[in-house]
């Protein structure tokens, strides 16, 4: 079996992983040679370049359509997280569920009205490794796609690192104690330590990793940094809001 053939079908089985571990986490792999011009701009697809500017926009304008009342910070919020929600997902479930680390270099997110939903890899290159060695080689392409989208919503309206590194750190700890909760053999020691390597390999701050907590029964506590301000359409907060937590102090 060829090396090609074998990366093939490791994109793939990541592919299928995705869709069965979240339904709307539907991707596929497209060839340099397709039809589609990721050069040209379109307000449908977020691909990796300067253009991206006019799907921030028509996703915002989406948004704000949708919710006319909700704020101009939630509409912040909102259009953060979606940049940011799959391209995390996918890292996680490919490197605990599969201990590969496929290629961001070359990776394009559609826009679906007022959310970002879908996506697809130009590049067949997958890496192996340990969870450890994989976070660590997150730094190559996904750390500069996180950052390539914060630049551009920054040319849209003001999103400066501070204010994006909470909601990406609060994504990594969510999705670390969805793993404890799916993998028996994952304590909350390894929590503590996959966070510290995680927030090292995407530059975020190391005050973040003080949202983490162990508990006596090395339980793992953990309180969110970011607010989305879902309040604004619910009425209602989430769970783990920071708010609560500040109301209880």
């Amino acid at each position: 079996m060829s090396n090609r053939t074998l990366q093939t079908d490791s994109l793939t089985s990541m592919l299928n992983l995705c869709r069965q571990v979240i339904p709307y986490l539907d991707g596929k792999f497209e060839t340099l040679d397709s039809t589609f011009l990721t050069t040209v701009e379109d307000d449908q697809w977020l691909q990796g370049n300067h253009y991206d500017q006019a799907t921030i926009i028509a996703l915002r304008n989406d948004l704000k359509r949708l919710f006319p009342d909700a704020g101009e910070a939630y509409y912040q919020a909102r259009v953060w997280h979606l940049l940011c929600w799959q391209p995390i997902y996918i890292a996680f479930i490919s490197i605990y569920g599969l201990q590969r680390l496929p290629d961001f270099s070359q990776f394009k997110q559609q826009r679906q009205h007022n959310a970002i939903i879908g996506f697809t890899f130009q590049s067949e290159q997958m890496v192996s490794g340990t969870p450890q060695q994989l976070i660590a080689q997150t730094k190559l392409h996904l750390a500069p796609l996180i950052e390539h989208y914060r630049v551009q919503l920054d040319n849209v309206e003001r999103c400066r690192p501070g204010y994006a590194d909470r909601f990406v750190a609060d994504l990594i700890f969510g999705n670390l104690l969805k793993v404890k909760a799916l993998v028996s053999d994952f304590s909350g020691q390894d929590i503590l330590s996959h966070a510290t390597l995680w927030v090292e390999a995407m530059g975020l701050p190391q005050k973040l990793l003080e949202t983490l907590t162990s508990n006596p029964d090395n339980s793992i506590e953990f309180v969110r940094s970011s607010c989305c301000l879902a309040d604004k359409i619910d009425e209602e907060l989430c769970a783990n809001c920071p708010k609560i937590h500040k109301n209880k102090q």
